[in-house]
């Protein structure tokens, strides 16, 4: 007898016995519509998967030679198959942890929705402990403005409070946490950072970048049993997104143990590849280089390989919305950015970055570089290229991450790179524009946010992307990413429903191979994973609609009926 597994619910039927001349399989998956995402974007009916592995993909009738006794069955009755989803860019750790620890804020929609949030969080904390929270958007709020400093020492009862903003590159903090961090009129911004000031000179308690560690310095550390649960947490939730894989872009040693911890035990059931922050000068680039050599041998012992090492991440410039992103341009000016407005600065100081950008590539380590605003993407693009001159690798997958706004010259680098070093790709989160969508337009401008993105122009210069969520800058599902690189939409539409355009926007077949095959080469593990071919492994998501026949609206919409990582089955929806 086997079992057959029906996408709503369980029942046995008799079998009858495999056909002789091959070892049956563990499982098969019958009856659906099987979305290869190989080459040709060939469609299937079926598969077979034994010890985890794909060893057949083809029509029903073709695969039925594979059940045995002891196979079991999914009915998919008509459901679709695709390859499990990969993210480029998910911040999975942090994001658990601001998920299960933090006061959250991404879904408020007011400032009055905000200080409520506050208040009660400051109900329920001891005397003195720090409040903390993150995801607040100006964009999704009605007044369109942070909280100010009046407002939140009024609703944090004298605890200590910082806020993370949901771009992650600046935050807002109460007097006490201002106080804490010696913060007042008199001290300079330091390096690569601005403490936002009123008319006076006073501290709003707005930090942006590098001037957010004077606070962050004074966090109280997480402990690993909330790493660990962080990232159990995420795991379910990828999970349930029919999500099987994930670069995490900003790691330190603690983090890593974390995950090394979950996968010795067997309990990390995905794909993680882990980027390493470089810092920002040459002593902390050396020592970063020491910290990846140690985790390649920690990841080369641990059974299974879920866990490997993507490289290290350097911050180049800042973010859009806080107006740090590193642009050749000055920014629009408005009622609450008056001129001048400055054009962004560099994180790192650009000679020290192409001296970190060698020391990487003559150490076999792959970089991955966030940068936004084109400046900061011409650099990074050129830094590249030098380095790949002086110590020619082919494979690093060297990668550009965000790249909203990539000048022409930086469009032929990257195509140049791709050709000749397998580097310079582009990993872009298109749920930028539906999330900070009421945000970005007035830190671009009309003109460029229309070209935000350009996803339609990688592909015609024969550009492969990778994509992302950036997660929890945005929801982890990569379903959104879907949707959003075909519709380009914001979420309120304050500045229209299509602020972006479309002439930019792909079509779900290549959005789709952005989230599989595409991603699966930036973990450096397109001969494993990342479409449904004999002998990948089974890393499969199934879902309740064919993203190629549906409406795009209906792409935002999916739901995931079950996933398997390496053939096992992670996720059942319960209904």
């Amino acid at each position: 007898m086997r079992r057959i597994l029906t996408a709503i619910g369980l029942v046995l039927l008799l079998a009858s016995p495999v056909q002789a001349r091959q070892p049956a399989a563990d499982l098969v998956l019958m009856h659906g519509i099987v979305l290869t995402v190989d080459d040709k974007d060939s469609q299937a009916q079926a598969m077979a998967i034994r010890d985890g592995r794909i060893v057949a993909v083809g029509s029903d009738t073709a695969i039925r030679q594979h059940i045995g006794r002891k196979t079991q069955v999914v009915d998919l009755a008509g459901h679709t198959a695709t390859p499990g989803l990969i993210d480029s860019h998910a911040h999975i750790l942090e994001g658990g942890l601001k998920e299960l620890f933090y006061l959250e804020l991404s879904h408020t929609t007011s400032i009055a929705d905000l200080l409520a949030g506050v208040r009660g969080q400051a109900a329920r904390l001891a005397p003195g402990e720090w409040l903390q929270g993150a995801g607040w958007n100006e964009g999704a709020l009605a007044e369109h403005r942070a909280p100010t400093l009046t407002e939140l020492d009024a609703t944090s009862d004298g605890h200590p409070l910082w806020l993370m903003n949901t771009t992650h590159h600046y935050g807002v903090a109460n007097s006490a946490a201002l106080a804490l961090a010696g913060i007042d009129a008199t001290t300079p911004d330091p390096m690569a950072g601005t403490i936002d000031r009123d008319a006076a000179g006073k501290p709003t308690g707005i930090l942006k970048e590098a001037a957010m560690q004077l606070v962050v310095s004074k966090l109280p550390p997480e402990s690993p049993a909330h790493r660990r649960a962080a990232l159990l947490h995420v795991m379910d939730e990828m999970h349930a997104e029919g999500m099987t894989g994930v670069k995490d872009p900003w790691l330190l040693p603690a983090d890593w143990d974390a995950y090394v911890g979950l996968a010795r035990n067997g309990e990390l059931t995905a794909h993680a590849c882990a980027l390493f922050y470089a810092g920002a000068d040459m002593t902390s680039a050396q020592n970063v280089v020491a910290t990846v050599k140690h985790a390649r041998l920690d990841a080369a012992t641990i059974s299974g390989h879920d866990l490997s090492v993507c490289g290290v991440k350097i911050l180049l410039d800042g973010s859009a919305m806080a107006r740090t992103a590193w642009m050749s341009d000055d920014y629009p000016a408005d009622a609450a950015h008056p001129a001048p407005t400055g054009h962004g600065y560099p994180t790192v100081e650009p000679g020290t970055f192409r001296n970190m950008v060698r020391l990487f590539v003559a150490e076999d380590i792959s970089i991955g570089t966030h940068v936004i605003g084109d400046q900061a993407i011409d650099l990074a693009a050129d830094a590249y290229a030098d380095a790949l001159a002086a110590t020619p690798q082919h494979g690093l997958r060297l990668s550009l991450i965000h790249a909203h706004h990539p000048s022409d010259h930086a469009l032929a680098v990257m195509a140049d790179l791709e050709k000749r070093y397998d580097a310079g790709y582009p990993e872009i989160q298109a749920p930028f524009l539906w999330w900070l969508g009421d945000a970005l337009p007035s830190a671009f401008g009309p003109e460029r946010s229309q070209h935000l993105m350009p996803l339609a122009t990688y592909r015609r210069d024969d550009i492969i992307f990778g994509g992302g969520s950036d997660y929890p800058v945005t929801p982890l599902a990569a379903r959104y990413g879907l949707w959003a690189s075909v519709a380009r939409q914001p979420l309120n539409g304050v500045y229209g429903q299509q602020p972006f355009g479309t002439a930019e926007a792909v079509d779900i077949h290549t959005a789709l191979r952005s989230y599989t095959i595409w991603n699966a080469r930036q973990l450096f593990l397109d001969e494993e994973t990342g479409s449904l071919e004999v002998g990948k492994w089974a890393d499969i998501a199934i879902w309740d609609r064919n993203p190629y026949t549906v409406a795009t609206a209906e792409l935002k919409d999916m739901t995931c009926l079950m996933t398997f990582y390496k053939g096992k089955l992670v996720y059942r929806a319960k209904s």
